[in-house]
């Protein structure tokens, strides 16, 4: 007999908001929280872009010898700080269930585009070691590393971004040669 009641309880209180009109939700509740995670997501991104394409600039700069050493380690130290901030920030967003690992894959090739950096600032500080020989290529070696992860980096990036924004419930979150031949 208690065993009805209670149940018979649970079922009215399931059943209530359906009959007065409630709203119901979408199973997966997307929507706002949605809507909201793309907006962050599309201003941070183009922030990182921008500070990323500054800094691979800067580093082509250093690979054919067209900027002083010193101003590149001022700029490059400037994009690092601020990259910095903005990875922090792009990690205390909550992405959709489904997108969590595309947007850990973002941050994992944000953190390669800052260690192609810090390997850049490293080819800049071998130039100022007091006994180096004058043709000496190891800098070179640095910043044509640097170059390449930063770039390949943000090309990667790219796509991972494409795809957060794109995403819709229901369909699968990845990135792959499939999804980048259906996308063109």
């Amino acid at each position: 007999m208690m065993r009805r009641l209670l149940l018979a309880a649970g079922l009215v209180t399931l059943a209530t908001p359906a009959f007065l009109g409630g709203r119901r939700r979408r199973p997966l509740g997307y929507g706002k929280e949605l809507k909201q995670y793309r907006d962050d997501l599309r201003q941070r991104t183009a922030a990182i872009d921008g500070l990323l394409e500054e800094a691979a600039d800067v580093v082509d700069a250093l690979r054919r010898r067209a900027i002083d050493v010193d101003e590149a380690v001022a700029k490059l130290q400037g994009d690092e700080d601020a990259l910095d901030g903005t990875a922090d920030q792009l990690e205390e967003m909550l992405a959709p269930e489904e997108l969590h690992g595309l947007h850990m894959e973002y941050e994992a090739n944000l953190e390669r585009a800052l260690r192609g950096i810090v390997t850049a600032q490293r080819g800049c500080a071998i130039t100022k070691l007091p006994h180096r020989p004058l043709d000496d290529e190891e800098p070179f070696n640095y910043w044509k590393h640097a170059h390449q992860n930063i770039v390949h980096a943000r090309l990667r990036m790219e796509e991972v971004v494409t795809v957060l924004l794109d995403w819709e419930p229901g369909k699968p979150a990845e990135v792959n040669v499939t999804t980048r031949l259906h996308r063109t």
